[in-house]
C-alpha cells in the first residue's frame, strides 16, 4: 500500500449516506454523496473538521448558526469538539468534502470562510483559494496538456481530481487519478503532475500549515522545564 496514493474505506454513516475515506497520515480526507433529504446529526469529536461543496448544495450547522453552502464557494470550519451537522433539504444529490485531524489550534476561527480568485504565481493557471489558521484550500484549473511542475512545499499536501484523469508524480511512485481518488505529498516530498487530456481538469488541493512555532501552551511548559534545568544545574 502506498502512503502517496491512499486506498479508499467505505463508512456508512446511516441508511443515507456513505463516506469513502482515505488516510493520509494524520489526517482524514473524505468524500460524500449526499442524497436529498439527508441528515448528519449534530455531532462532535476532538478532531478539527473543514469542509466544502463539489457539487449541489447543502444546509450546514455549526454550533447553532446554520448557512447555505454552494459549490466550491465556501469552506466551513468546525474545530475539535463543536457541534457541527448537515442536511441536505434540496432536490438534488450534493457532493461534498470533508477533512479531519487533530490540529490543537488556539486561533480563533470563523464559521464559514469564503473562496476568492487567484492565480498560481509559477504556472498561471486561474486559481480561488481560501486560507485558514491550519490549512490553504487551492482550486486549480489545469488546461489541456497542463502541467505542474515538480516543487517540493514546505506543507502536507493532500488533492482531490474533479473531473477526467490527471497524472501525479511523488517521488519515484506515479499514478494517473481520476475523480474518486486522492493523492498525499508529504511534507517536502517532491511532486508534479501532468494533464495529458483535451479537457480542463480541476484539482482541489488541501495544504497543512507547517508548525513553525509552538503553540502558547507548549511554549510556557518548555521555557518552564528550562527554568528548571538552570536552577538546578
Amino acid at each position: 500500500m502506498s502512503k502517496y496514493f491512499p486506498q479508499p474505506k467505505t463508512i456508512k454513516i446511516n441508511s443515507d449516506v456513505e463516506l469513502i475515506a482515505f488516510q493520509c497520515q494524520d489526517t482524514v480526507v473524505q468524500l460524500a454523496s449526499i442524497p436529498p433529504g439527508a441528515t448528519f446529526e449534530l455531532h462532535r469529536h476532538p478532531e478539527s473538521q473543514i469542509g466544502m461543496q463539489i457539487a449541489g448544495r447543502l444546509e450546514i450547522n455549526i454550533n447553532g448558526t446554520k448557512e447555505i453552502l454552494e459549490p466550491l464557494q465556501q469552506v466551513y470550519v468546525a474545530g475539535d469538539n463543536v457541534l457541527h451537522g448537515s442536511i441536505n433539504p434540496f432536490s438534488e444529490t450534493a457532493l461534498a468534502f470533508d477533512v479531519k485531524r487533530i490540529t490543537n489550534s488556539e486561533e480563533a476561527e470563523e464559521a464559514i470562510l469564503k473562496v476568492s480568485p487567484t492565480q498560481d504565481e509559477i504556472t498561471g493557471f486561474e486559481c480561488q483559494s481560501v486560507v485558514g489558521s491550519w490549512f490553504e484550500i487551492v482550486i486549480t484549473k489545469i488546461p489541456p496538456k497542463g502541467i505542474i511542475p515538480i516543487r517540493q512545499a514546505a506543507s502536507e499536501t493532500m488533492g482531490i481530481i474533479l473531473n477526467a484523469r490527471l497524472t501525479i508524480a511523488i517521488e519515484e511512485q506515479q499514478q494517473n487519478l481520476k475523480y474518486g481518488s486522492v493523492y498525499y505529498a508529504p511534507a517536502d516530498a517532491l511532486y508534479g503532475g501532468h494533464n495529458s487530456s483535451d479537457e480542463t481538469v480541476s484539482l482541489i488541493e488541501i495544504l497543512i500549515k507547517p508548525r513553525s512555532r509552538l503553540s502558547v501552551k507548549d511554549a510556557f511548559l518548555k521555557t518552564d522545564m528550562m527554568a528548571r534545568s538552570l536552577t538546578t544545574s
